[in-house]
């Protein structure tokens, strides 16, 4: 991904959040990888426990693709109360938590289609 769409994307309203909340954790932010997806990896290397089998496997995909933006997108998709309500909540949690909240808004994005539970990967990705 090109450097300047992945800094644009670090300093949208969720992005900036879970900068917060790996600080508070005391975590190192990567500069290659789009801190929502550090702080999920954070919380299940801390042992928050999975609800999906294939939680962890597609987080490692989706912070990998070249299309953060597309990532982002599938991650957000049909989040219950949307952004606002998802920034709102991962403010007043503390880092663990608000990991935990991300991790379940993935599990969910899992669930909803267990038939097809990875997203299509956009052309030229």
């Amino acid at each position: 991904m090109q450097r300047k769409n992945l800094e644009h994307l670090r300093l949208l309203p969720l992005n900036l959040v879970a900068s917060i909340k790996l600080k508070a954790a005391g975590q190192t932010e990567y500069p290659d990888i789009l801190p929502i997806f550090q702080l999920m990896a954070w919380g299940l290397a801390d042992g928050i426990p999975l609800t999906h089998s294939r939680t962890e496997r597609e987080l490692a995909r989706l912070s990998r693709l070249d299309d953060q933006q597309y990532a982002m997108d599938y991650l957000v998709q049909g989040v219950p109360g949307g952004l606002p309500e998802l920034h709102r909540s991962l403010l007043k949690f503390p880092p663990r938590s608000a990991a935990h909240l991300l991790l379940d808004v993935l599990d969910m994005r899992l669930k909803a289609d267990p038939r097809d539970p990875y997203p299509v990967e956009p052309t030229g990705a």
